[in-house]
């Protein structure tokens, strides 16, 4: 085929599609809009991170994450609030578990004892120690005699049935107790405080004494107050039987470092039948770890 022949068909072919010659253009050449123009906003592609997921989390990715992360927030008795204090209580005590850290914190552990004073202002109030007082002017609803009725010694009556009642399972075991201390008003707190130098730890100070809610005895057993000079048949067996009748033994010898007071084996606290059991059966040793475990139990029933 000669040259002119070849000419002559592609104008023919040019003619056919209704091109200019001019127009064609190898494929590969750039276009100008194609170098100048940026491309619209729809051609964006999908995969572009958008401001919202790159630098803002969804409310419920940061619950997650700190679910997972904090080693606190699994405690039924975990309070949000706190929960600064838990982190730091935690490195100051890296030997205790998380579960002490929790209710230590809500009990206000965390503190020197009578760092901070709460009126604790229920009508009858669970918790009375270094950091939660009774209120000026408190005295318990009702007061009856705890032995008969001239007796000089008195305490709440749900008390005083109570103790009856442990003493009569004292006595059927030939065990003999009696009550050598109960209610006790502000005033005469304050005298035992100051009679003995106003030292904190041996003897609780005025308006944060058990002795005035009337539901704390000290009892006496046949040998005088009650393990005064160590351990006793008596004392031993009231350690062993007080929860079943809503007493519990209130200033142990391992729970110094958390009530604040020395060990006394002879006074013990009436709070009834549901929470001795229940601090009994949950190996819970102080009223402390038991309002720190059940935040909301600040009063009796």
């Amino acid at each position: 085929m000669t040259i002119a022949t070849v000419i002559l068909f592609t104008f023919v072919v040019l003619l056919i599609v209704g091109l200019h010659p001019g127009e064609v253009l190898p494929v590969f050449a750039p276009t100008e809009a194609a170098e100048t123009n940026p491309p619209s906003e729809e051609t964006i592609p999908v995969f572009a991170p958008t401001e919202t997921n790159t630098t803002e989390p969804t409310y419920q990715e940061e619950n997650e994450e700190s679910t997972e992360l904090s080693p606190f927030n699994v405690f039924s008795f975990y309070i949000p609030a706190n929960s600064h204090l838990y982190e730091a209580f935690q490195q100051e005590r890296p030997e205790l578990s998380p579960d002490q850290v929790v209710w230590m914190v809500n009990a206000h552990l965390h503190l020197p004892f009578f760092e901070v004073i709460i009126i604790n202002e229920y009508p009858n109030p669970l918790l009375v120690n270094t950091f939660y007082r009774l209120p000026d002017g408190f005295v318990p609803a009702e007061l009856v005699p705890v032995n008969n009725a001239t007796d000089h010694l008195l305490a709440t009556p749900e008390t005083v049935d109570a103790f009856r009642a442990l003493r009569a399972e004292a006595q059927a075991n030939n065990f003999s107790l009696s009550v050598t201390s109960a209610y006790r008003t502000a005033g005469r707190q304050y005298e035992l405080w100051s009679g003995r130098g106003y030292v904190d730890g041996s003897t609780a100070r005025p308006h944060h004494s058990e002795h005035q809610t009337g539901r704390a005895l000290d009892l006496w057993g046949p040998g005088g107050l009650l393990d005064a000079s160590g351990p006793t048949a008596t004392g031993g067996w009231v350690a062993q039987n007080a929860h079943y009748f809503g007493f519990i033994m209130r200033y142990r010898a391992d729970t110094t470092h958390i009530t604040g007071y020395i060990h006394e084996p002879w006074h013990i606290t009436y709070v009834g039948l549901e929470i001795s059991m229940y601090m009994y059966e949950n190996n819970i040793l102080s009223l402390e770890e038991f309002v720190g475990r059940n935040p909301d139990r600040r009063s009796m029933p």
